[in-house]
């Protein structure tokens, strides 16, 4: 299901998306394999889901599995819109569902932080938020009100749920459980968590910019050096390929040996499986960004974290604040457009909407994955791998910033320039912190003096 978007109908948008060389490999093993793809229009936010009676009549007719896996992921987007696609949408595919006449399993994808209010997530239902009737309520006067429902109403409403999007996603999942206890309707909630780019197939990939694809896109092209991060605790990352082959798993698995009517929880995530801490990650990735620089970088790699907000406000200052207006004032002088102000406060936004999941850790459980493996034969296991005990997280995040590499047209590996380039800001950049050093060093003697001198008149 695909929606219409600026114009480009639901065709185009598919063959536009199918030209990417992710799909290269399948193209040589099969040319013809978009004959296999049958594109259908939908929109969630519409009533009916925008379902032609033809393409209603060919789902109910022939459909064996429905993934939900579409929601809308901008945290300050209105309320009702994302009450109407995340929410009210899942309700209809869920109606749609009870009338399909083949269907083996409904499968809604959340988020592994939909119940974040939980150090440790289990692969259960946890009590919602909100019933049908109060989103059908809040989206009634969200859209009566032309600047929408305020932001004490949205707090007030969202509780210990830190935003709209993390609080629709667990009234959907609740939604879940209630239609299929009600209709005997086989579903499944499938929960990863942060999700990055591809692990071994096809090409290191990732099909995003959003979240934290923007503040590693700023840390690898050095715009960002400072984070006010907890560097202690476990950063949830999950492979795009496993996530999915996990999926997969996970219905087959459902479908084959479910030993009860119940709706299922499984989560997916590396915390309990293969921890990484985040002083981990960051050491990595800036060893392998200065072996492999990008060509657009605009400083030296390096990363401070730091949990006081004191010391971050400080070097966040130091390090983002002040060069960017003096490089932008810089550019200005020489006729350029200033860019750099404009790109820190994009990346700061951007932080500030993740900076509770930055300073946060959980323990989310994935049993049911593990087990799964335990019951999949050797060829599955090859061609659907899903054990993120096996991942080695240095190549996993030497492929994430290869893949956003690719994101921001660069080659894989860096060029003759590139390398150049960060030897010319590696020295920029010891030179700059040699300097501040003495600086703070003569004001320190200075003040050391003068408090001597005062104390000794």
């Amino acid at each position: 299901m695909i929606r219409q978007k600026k114009g480009i109908s639901v065709e185009e948008r598919l063959n536009h998306f199918l030209k990417n060389d992710i799909f290269d490999k399948l193209r040589e093993m099969n040319p013809n394999f978009m004959e296999k793809i049958e594109v259908i229009y939908g929109d969630l936010e519409k009533e009916d889901l925008g379902f032609s009676p033809e393409d209603r009549r060919r789902l109910v007719e022939n459909v064996n599995v429905i993934i939900h896996n579409a929601s809308m992921v901008y945290f300050v987007a209105k309320v009702s819109r994302i009450l109407r696609t995340n929410v009210i949408a899942t309700q209809k595919l869920l109606e749609l569902a009870r009338e399909c006449r083949h269907l083996m399993a409904f499968v809604y994808v959340s988020t592994a932080y939909s119940h974040h209010y939980n150090q440790t997530i289990e692969e259960k239902f946890y009590p919602p938020p909100a019933d049908l009737k109060l989103i059908k309520d809040l989206i009634r006067a969200d859209e009566e009100n032309a600047a929408g429902v305020t932001k004490e109403v949205v707090q007030s409403m969202v509780d210990k749920w830190i935003n709209i999007y993390s609080f629709s996603k667990a009234t959907a999942e609740e939604l879940v459980r209630d239609f299929a206890r009600k209709t005997s309707l086989p579903c499944i909630v499938y929960r990863p968590s942060i999700v990055i780019s591809t692990y071994k197939e096809p090409i290191p990939w990732i099909g995003n910019k959003n979240g934290p694809v923007v503040l590693i896109s700023a840390g690898m092209n050095g715009y960002l050096h400072v984070l006010y991060w907890y560097e202690h605790v476990t950063i949830d990352m999950i492979p795009v390929d496993m996530t999915i082959n996990g999926l997969l798993a996970a219905i087959w698995d459902f479908v084959v040996n479910r030993k009860s009517n119940e709706p299922q929880v499984y989560n997916y995530g590396s915390s309990d499986w293969n921890p990484l801490k985040v002083f981990e990650g960051c050491a990595q990735g800036i060893e392998i960004l200065r072996k492999n620089p990008s060509v657009k970088a605009v400083w030296y790699p390096f990363f401070i974290c730091s949990n006081n907000i004191l010391v971050f406000l400080l070097l966040h200052t130091l390090c983002h604040v002040l060069p960017s207006l003096f490089i932008d004032l810089f550019r200005l002088l020489r006729g350029k457009k200033p860019v750099l102000v404009r790109i820190l406060f994009s990346v700061t936004k951007n932080y500030r909407l993740l900076s509770y999941f930055a300073r946060s850790e959980w323990i989310i459980k994935a049993d049911k994955l593990k087990e799964i493996q335990t019951r999949m034969n050797k060829v599955d296991l090859e061609e659907f791998p899903c054990d993120l005990g096996s991942v080695d997280w240095y190549k996993g995040i030497e492929r994430f910033l290869m893949a956003l590499r690719k994101l921001q047209n660069e080659p894989p590996y860096a060029s003759i320039e590139a390398k150049r380039k960060n030897r010319n800001l590696m020295i920029l950049h010891y030179t700059v912190c040699g300097l501040f050093a003495l600086f703070s060093l003569y004001i320190f003697y200075t003040i050391t003096s003068s408090f001597i001198s005062f104390l000794s008149a």
